[in-house]
């Protein structure tokens, strides 16, 4: 759309979504809530967290010094007043310590503690191991990390997560957002095997202010969050010289239960921010106009502010019929193998097609 602002497009989009769920489902929304970037990964660990169920994350050590100074996002603010020094090593090393905590799961017997912990050693969560604190029915506290503290500050941590009797709380440690990421996989099994991830139940939110740039240690450089036109935040463009990491893009989600509905960006339209935007991400200006020329041509006759946001109708769609996968839902659904059995693609190439693309086939086996 043109000339419009985030404010335009996310009422657009939460207006329609509002409709369908009054119409489909009977179900009447009041404002979608909106959350930053930054608070969801704080307290959520995601981009697109469910918020159909608590156990917000509860940060115990927060070291800013012990983090790359281009880690994604702003640099947070310190947290050092829990967790004394020098009688854990695990936790003196680790940038960040947090968890959450689980209602009524003090119960948990050292076999289900130890299969949580198997769950995020996994390769596909990567973590090295699982602290746990429980505070029995009758109060009393009792903990795999004993030996390492004494009573008042296991005591003084359980006081921290403000857990009742007979709570389990689970706490993980390591760099920043790689454990952010990790407690956010163990925070959605834990809501799954309490029955809180309610398929009948939905809660909406906005996701904003998501970071511009994200810094990539292996080549030390920055690159684009979302792509090279997303609108920098205006209060933030002065950041550009100084602080890039702190830069808020004009970005927004749409989630509902976990799951991204839609989301899009407000699109840079003055040419010489574009050419900054180029240049910051590494682009002289033949190779800009390589990639980008017909953009860059286009900005010489003036373009209006625009935005926009790609709508998920399949995960809509998926999301009212109740179903976890979209694979009932899309139009041209894949298989296990990545076959579309519905017109038999892929299929056998023509020696004419390959040709005319100059490609070859090896169809030695290996």
């Amino acid at each position: 759309m043109s000339f419009v602002d985030q404010e335009d497009v996310i009422q657009m989009f939460e207006g329609m979504m509002k409709h369908l769920f009054k119409e489909l489902k009977g179900i009447e929304f009041d404002t979608f809530p909106r959350m930053t970037w930054e608070d969801a990964m704080k307290y959520y660990g995601s981009d697109k967290p469910d918020l159909r169920f608590g156990m917000k994350f509860v940060e115990l050590k927060v070291d800013p010094d012990k983090e790359s100074k281009f880690a994604e996002g702003a640099r947070p603010e310190a947290v050092m007043d829990v967790l004394p020094a020098g009688q854990f090593s695990v936790f003196d090393d680790a940038a960040y310590v947090a968890g959450i905590c689980a209602p009524g799961c003090a119960a948990y017997t050292r076999k289900q503690i130890d299969q949580l912990t198997e769950f995020v050693k996994r390769s596909q969560i990567g973590a090295k191991g699982l602290v746990w604190i429980k505070k029995n029915e009758d109060g009393t506290i009792k903990s795999s990390i004993d030996k390492f503290y004494s009573s008042d500050v296991i005591a003084a941590l359980s006081d921290r997560f403000e857990a009742n009797n007979g709570d389990l709380m689970l706490i993980m440690c390591g760099e920043r957002r790689k454990t952010q990421k990790q407690l956010c996989a163990l925070r959605l099994e834990m809501g799954q095997q309490l029955g809180f991830r309610d398929p009948s139940k939905f809660v909406p939110l906005w996701v904003i202010d998501f970071p511009l740039f994200e810094w990539d240690d292996e080549t030390q450089r920055y690159y684009a969050t979302h792509h090279p036109f997303t609108m920098p935040n205006p209060d933030d463009i002065p950041l550009l010289d100084t602080d890039q990491g702190k830069v808020r893009s004009w970005a927004y989600d749409c989630v509902m239960n976990g799951v991204e509905l839609g989301g899009g960006s407000v699109r840079i339209h003055d040419s010489a921010l574009q050419a900054k935007m180029f240049k910051l991400l590494g682009f002289t200006p033949e190779k800009a106009m390589e990639q980008f020329g017909c953009l860059i041509n286009a900005f010489k006759y003036g373009a209006p502010p625009h935005a926009g946001l790609a709508f998920g109708l399949d995960r809509v769609v998926s999301m009212f019929a109740e179903i976890d996968s979209i694979r009932d839902t899309i139009a041209f659904p894949k298989n296990n193998s990545g076959r579309d059995v519905m017109v038999d693609a892929p299929c056998a190439i023509d020696q004419a097609q390959l040709d005319e693309l100059q490609l070859a086939l090896n169809l030695k086996q290996e």
